[in-house]
């Protein structure tokens, strides 16, 4: 029996199918990467924290000036609910922070920390911590900054 394609013919028909196979998308493996929040999702989640009354504290860097605190400790509450607290001499520390009203908190080693926040002007805080006596007070740090040398 006689072939009745031309051997060209079948050569072309080869190559076509080898390339169309060759581009194909791969199937997704099962091991996907989920995909990350949606931007709404996450923006829901810091409105579920509540709003301060005076929000000017965000996103200024606090020193403390209470007397018996480490030298050069920081608080900075970030507009992301983050809130970084440092000083010269102590490891740094990064917790999610919340607010409704005048009353903030946040968590320290899993104790979870609630004050009254009061700014009597835009360069001055005060922080009443619930069941202590003494407030903590902290002012916007001057640009540059550096932390005070230690007593030796």
């Amino acid at each position: 029996m006689r072939n009745t394609f031309p051997a060209c013919s079948t050569a072309l028909m080869t190559a076509a199918l080898l390339a169309s196979s060759a581009c194909s998308k791969p199937e997704p493996s099962a091991q996907a990467t989920p995909p990350s929040p949606a931007p709404a999702a996450q923006a829901s989640e810091t409105s579920e924290l509540g709003q301060p009354a005076d929000p000017r504290f965000i996103g200024k860097i606090w020193v403390s000036t209470t007397p018996g605190h480490a030298r050069g400790t920081l608080l900075i509450f970030l507009p992301d609910r983050s809130l970084l607290m440092d000083s010269c001499h102590e490891t740094y520390r990064i917790s999610k922070w919340g607010a409704e009203g005048d009353q903030i908190r946040w968590i320290e080693d899993a104790i979870p920390i609630q004050a009254t926040l009061s700014m009597p002007d835009e360069n001055n805080l005060s922080l009443q911590l619930a069941g202590q006596d003494r407030v903590q007070s902290y002012v916007t740090a001057t640009v540059p900054y550096v932390c005070p040398e230690m007593p030796r």
